[in-house]
């Protein structure tokens, strides 16, 4: 039993090894990272999408503020920053370089949740080597391309809020409450209270540029509670459950 537990282990590291995280988009034939922007990640479903990056063997460059003709030997992406909590990248080579004239991928993905709701701009730093040419030294030079994409809620999520105005989750709640209002505005006003209307003074921490809160639920004794949002002079209200 143990010799055949051995081989399957041995054979998923195997595999894994082997395994491609990505296929570049062999149609793309000018130099850069495409696409620019990738399609929306929803709220409850694992995303996966693939950006290309096409480096190109001969080109124009400039180089300290001057265009010269350069042979590319290679570029290397060195980092992505903007990305969501619990987003990551894989390429399809280990080591993130590829050589001129070829394409290369790599494969964002992760389990966006409601806390990730929002634009994102991704800064792709890529470092290039090449060679001027007439001179002897190879030289390098840090550029980024960008990649903008979207965490959304699920349709079903935003017709909910759209038809009664406040949507709270997860509902019974623990520790913590997510408040989604309709007609969301940075003047929103949130209140807290109970079943005899003792209202709590709980800090709402809000998301940025979008109708999401946040309520730390710990200090609240398990119950039955109420949330209401008011802005633009209209209320919205729900019922809660604290565990």
């Amino acid at each position: 039993m143990k010799k055949i537990y051995f081989f399957f282990v041995l054979s998923a590291i195997i595999f894994k090894g082997f395994a491609q995280p990505c296929n570049p988009d062999t149609t793309l034939t000018k130099p850069g990272i495409k696409p620019a922007k990738i399609a929306d990640a929803v709220v409850g479903t694992a995303y996966s999408q693939v950006a290309t990056i096409f480096i190109p063997r001969d080109t124009v460059i400039t180089y300290n503020g001057n265009v010269y003709n350069a042979v590319i030997d290679s570029a290397s992406i060195v980092g992505m920053n903007g990305l969501p909590a619990g987003f990551y990248y894989e390429c399809d080579k280990a080591s993130k370089t590829w050589a001129g004239g070829t394409r290369g991928c790599a494969r964002l993905y992760g389990n966006p949740i409601a806390a990730n709701v929002g634009s994102y701009a991704i800064y792709v730093k890529v470092r290039t080597f090449f060679k001027i040419v007439g001179l002897p030294n190879q030289l390098d030079q840090l550029d980024s391309s960008i990649i903008d994409f979207k965490v959304v809620l699920p349709n079903a999520m935003e017709e909910y809020t759209q038809l009664v105005g406040l949507k709270t989750y997860p509902n019974p709640a623990t520790n913590q409450l997510h408040v989604i209002v309709k007609n969301y505005s940075s003047s929103t006003i949130y209140q807290i209270f109970d079943i005899f209307g003792q209202a709590y003074q709980l800090e709402p921490v809000f998301s940025p540029n979008t109708g999401e809160v946040k309520f730390d639920l710990s200090s609240l004794a398990p119950g039955v509670y109420f949330v209401k949002g008011e802005n633009e002079g209209r209320s919205y209200q729900a019922k809660f459950i604290k565990e």
